[in-house]
């Protein structure tokens, strides 16, 4: 197989100017670009068909977004070495970089044209295709690549990946238990049955809630069990957004009566993301109808193998704003299914499940909470566990606190 790096030469080079191509690249990738742009300059002044410097000067104005002088030292080579592999790799990660997909895929077919048992530029043009949802030809790509090496790493796990991608719906089961003493023992259950699908404009999930709330004297489960049921949607907007929609309706007190819930999430540069919208809660109560809205906004940013979000809830009543911090952080493990989070928060959220099933007064209280989560799979790639363990110092009545334990398991199976 022909190497994507950059070891290929049309001429051999002097040993001085090989050093000094070997100190460019380390220069390169230590992130000092501009210098060794200009090694590589130098070494082309003495040889002008040391094609590995000019790729690299290529390849950097790539990683510095600056894609037209890249793409016109690459051609250069091409001009000259028409099937030079290096400079066919670095083209195609030059226009994935740059946003068209589609040009990717034309070097990919470009260099197959010159090595078309080149399993190198068979995956690329797999992945690219995958990405634009051009499911059906990129199943005829990965049939000829597996046919080519059946027992090729890459294309089993596309093919895995692609089978995957024929998986619409999700059966979610989750169970969420918090249990405090003061002032009065008290156990909450909330069990929540869900079906998600997948549809070409986003995602939209049916819930059932069951809550229930264990008082003095009672075993573990009660006599009265809450129903609630809610359907969540997820549609994209943009190429780089996506909104949030909730709804969801109870006869029963123990949850709100209505609950409703919109929001718009948008994809920034450098993995950052941001959103802004609303909850609305309506509770019954023996003075009527008790409404309240709570405004929200977050902040997320993915960092090699982390994600750091940073959410605020604000519920004005009263000429009062009660805030709401929510810090969370994942650590991925062996990739986004495996991780391990840490929760720190301070006050209720709506979007929690005590949040969800409680009475409105639980939001003007203060609270400070510890939360840590495990998720893995089960066997399968399939199925999914989620593990959270809670601890809370939370304000009950003004200026009264007790502790409150959690426990919170979930379980997902993709069909």
């Amino acid at each position: 197989m022909i190497g994507q790096g950059f070891a290929q030469e049309t001429s051999v080079p002097k040993q001085n100017s090989l050093d000094e191509f070997n100190r460019a690249r380390e220069l390169a990738f230590a992130g000092n670009r501009e210098e060794a742009r200009s090694i590589c300059s130098e070494i082309l002044n003495q040889n002008p068909k040391f094609y590995d410097a000019r790729i690299l000067i290529g390849r950097t104005y790539g990683w510095d977004k600056n894609f037209k002088p890249g793409r016109a030292e690459l051609q250069l080579v091409l001009d000259e070495d028409f099937d030079n592999s290096d400079a066919i790799f670095a083209m195609i990660d030059m226009e994935k970089w740059a946003g068209d997909p589609n040009k990717a895929i034309f070097y990919c077919e470009y260099g197959l044209s010159f090595f078309p048992n080149e399993e190198a530029f068979l995956v690329q043009k797999v992945k690219l295709l995958q990405d634009i949802g051009e499911e059906s030809k990129s199943l005829l790509v990965l049939d000829e690549l597996l046919e080519l090496n059946p027992g090729s790493e890459e294309g089993l796990a596309l093919m895995k990946k692609y089978r995957s991608s024929k998986m619409v719906y999700k059966a979610i089961y989750q169970h969420d238990y918090e249990y405090f003493k003061e002032p009065y023992n008290r156990k909450w259950h909330l069990s929540s049955f869900q079906l998600a699908r997948r549809n070409s404009w986003g995602t939209v999930i049916g819930k059932i809630n069951l809550g229930d709330l264990i008082s003095d004297g009672e075993s573990f489960w009660s006599r009265e069990v809450a129903k609630q049921f809610e359907i969540d949607a997820y549609p994209r907007v943009t190429k780089m957004s996506y909104a949030y929609l909730n709804y969801g309706y109870s006869p029963n007190n123990l949850f709100p009566k209505h609950r409703a819930g919109a929001e718009l999430y948008h994809k920034l540069p450098e993995e950052f993301g941001v959103s802004a919208g609303m909850r609305f809660l309506q509770f019954n109560s023996d003075a009527g109808n008790k409404n309240i809205f709570i405004y929200t906004a977050s902040l997320e940013k993915y960092y090699r193998k982390y994600w750091f979000s940073f959410r605020t809830y604000l519920t004005p009543e009263n000429g009062n704003v009660s805030q709401v911090y929510w810090l969370e952080a994942r650590r991925y493990l062996r990739d986004s299914k495996n991780y391990i989070g840490l929760e720190l928060a301070t006050g209720i959220s709506p979007d929690e499940p005590r949040g969800n099933f409680s009475s409105p007064d639980v939001y003007k209280y203060k609270s400070r909470k510890l939360r840590l989560s495990y998720q893995d799979r089960l066997g399968t790639d399939r199925l999914l566990y989620l593990l959270k363990f809670g601890y809370e110092r939370e304000e009950y009545r003004v200026n009264e606190k007790r502790k409150a334990f959690s426990f919170s398991v979930k379980l997902s199976y993709q069909f």
